[in-house]
């Protein structure tokens, strides 16, 4: 008995150890985001990180204490040879999980979890984000993880355990394994287990590298989806009255931005083109000559962080959620109101075209259910445009030619060169980063003088607008509030320009702004704001950027960062509102509900 009870205590001391390595790693490889994080937080991350260890190893242990109860009533026991496999499996799982952490923090600034699988179901377009060689250095490290994991546990397992004289000792065994459970619940408490367990510090950063990756990849996995009750702070009647009227614009406008009443409708959303990235004659040249041409929306804040979340506050008009992709709930996806559908409506020919995989985060579902007649992915251009990892690069899709402009009509284009890697057939700037939006740049310009040319301009609205920001340097987290100002710009022979427009508003508000421009009922738009109405500049005015598990609060006192993890706000930029917390916690439970009764 003492040899099994010692065994289980050397194998859980060594899958700590194993976890607490991880973490060493994880921080020296992201060493540039942890800017900012107070010195000697580093003994503090693998402190408060030892309760989800302790969790995820325990989970590790059920296996072999299984094995050990059974061995009780067999005359002997090859241990350690009954456990390899299962070591290996362990091994396997851990390596993965650890090296795909480490590695997609640099490029997500977030921790791996299950709502990231919807990627790996598409794994070509998860690793487009990352380069040939980061991909081949992980494949060598998982190889020798695998053997190091599998290693360090079979030497602590005994070669042979033999029968026990008095089986009724194995019953000895039940008082451990309320242990285990105990470990795996994490506490003897009403609380279970859960990633706040590791947050303590309020950089983003070291939280991060607290949080155990395999734990956090089980929590997550058996999550239940409840948005009814995700963020549930008071009634939903009170939660309504508090934060229903702040989006009640109409369909007023004192002036009309457009020069007729039905125009073709252009919109290019620009992969990841954030304001301090594109707002300079250095990088993006044209969209600043279109910004002094046509009609400049300077205080645009994107709702998220991701493309599948953008586009869908962008077509939508809906906010943007911090734990969840709207994108990938085919029920809502058919519910929930949309550009495309309501334009159907009124008569319009809706297309939407993207150079990428059209599959990818169940896109072509999601566009479908939204009213686009006409889908067009990377299937719709030939082997040799799909040049780079994500498809056809930017200049294949923004092609005036291939636009049949039926009366009227509405065109959504997704560009996507500029992401990572950062690959693209020109070379005008030395920074890889800045050279992809240069070149998305340079085919918005030979796009617009194309249109230009056409006999549709004079009825024709572009509005480009980004699906979301971008990080500038090193180590800045997509929680940075910088990061979610991006520009919106509508250009066109249909549009009265040039005029900038310097509201506080959101990408979400551009279906409410732009039907009341066409005179249609917005009404079904309740998280859409007409920001031209009147009402509007009654209203107080924020934008709310919501990152994975955490969102800012965006209004002319300041920025309040919100972590949906600890429940903790934090003023980071100005000085906010003292209302700012009780109206973050409001407006999230308003949104995931209003989601939720889709």
């Amino acid at each position: 008995m003492s040899t099994r009870i010692l065994f289980l205590l050397r194998l859980y001391i060594t899958l700590l150890l194993v976890f607490v390595g991880q973490k060493v790693v994880f921080m020296l490889v992201n060493i540039g985001h942890a800017a900012g994080a107070p010195f000697g937080s580093c003994a503090a991350v693998l402190l408060h990180g030892l309760k989800l260890d302790s969790v995820a190893a325990c989970y590790l242990l059920v296996v072999p204490l299984i094995v050990l109860v059974v061995s009780c009533f067999l005359r002997s026991t090859a241990l350690r040879k009954v456990l390899v496999p299962y070591y290996w499996f362990a091994a396997v799982l851990m390596a993965l999980l650890f090296v795909a952490d480490v590695i997609l923090y640099a490029f997500w600034g977030a921790k791996i979890d299950a709502n990231d699988l919807i990627y790996a179901a598409k794994p070509k377009d998860m690793l487009a984000s990352v380069t040939w060689w980061s991909i081949l250095l992980g494949a060598v490290v998982i190889g020798l993880l695998c053997w190091l994991f599998q290693y360090l546990m079979r030497r602590v397992t005994p070669e042979r355990v033999e029968s026990m004289q008095r089986k009724w000792h194995a019953f000895l065994f039940l008082p451990l394994a309320g242990l285990l459970f105990l470990g795996m619940r994490g506490s003897v408490t009403q609380s279970t287990a859960n990633p706040s367990f590791a947050y303590f510090s309020p950089h983003p950063f070291c939280n991060h590298a607290a949080l155990n990756p395999l734990f956090n990849m089980i929590h997550s996995l058996f999550k239940t989806e409840d948005l009814e009750h995700e963020f549930d702070y008071a009634s939903f009647e009170e939660v309504q009255t508090a934060v229903a009227p702040c989006f009640a614009t109409d369909g007023q406008i004192v002036d009309t931005l457009l020069t007729t009443a039905r125009p073709h409708v252009l919109v290019i959303i620009w992969e990841g083109g954030g304001w301090d990235m594109v707002m300079n004659d250095s990088v993006a040249p044209n969209l600043q000559r279109l910004s002094r041409e046509g009609v400049s929306f300077t205080h645009c804040q994107a709702n998220s962080f991701r493309t599948d979340r953008g586009v869908v506050s962008v077509l939508n008009g809906w906010q943007g959620m911090p734990t969840t992709s709207l994108m990938k709930m085919t029920d809502k996806c058919r519910k929930i109101p949309a550009l495309a559908s309501t334009l159907a409506r009124e008569g319009y020919h809706t297309r939407f075209v993207y150079g990428g995989d059209i599959d990818f985060t169940n896109m072509r579902c999601y566009l479908n259910e939204t009213g686009f007649e006409e889908v067009l992915g990377s299937e719709a251009f030939a082997d040799s445009r799909r040049l780079s990892n994500w498809g056809a690069p930017d200049a294949y899709t923004l092609r005036a030619e291939s636009f049949a402009f039926a009366a009227p009509s509405f065109n959504v284009i997704l560009t996507l060169s500029s992401h990572e890697p950062w690959q693209v057939p020109m070379r005008r700037l030395a920074d890889d980063r800045k050279n992809s939006f240069a070149y998305t740049d340079s085919c918005i310009g030979v796009f617009v003088e194309q249109l230009r040319r056409l006999p549709q301009w004079d009825s024709l609205l572009v509005v480009i607008l980004p699906d979301h920001g971008v990080t500038v340097r090193a180590g800045q987290s997509t929680g940075d509030p910088s990061v979610a100002h991006v520009p919106m710009v509508w250009v066109g022979g249909a549009v009265r320009g040039p005029r900038q427009v310097e509201c506080l508003m959101s990408q979400s508000d551009l279906a409410a702004t732009l039907l009341a421009q066409l005179g249609i009922d917005a009404t079904d738009f309740v998280l859409s704001r007409n920001v031209l109405s009147p009402a509007y500049a009654r209203l107080p005015h924020f934008a709310l950027h919501t990152y994975k598990n955490g969102c800012n609060l965006i209004d002319s006192s300041g920025v309040t960062s919100f972590d949906c993890v600890n429940g903790r706000s934090t003023p980071v930029q100005g000085s906010p509102s003292p209302q700012h917390d009780r109206f973050v916690r409001y407006l999230l439970q308003y949104i995931y509900q209003r989601t939720a009764r889709l």
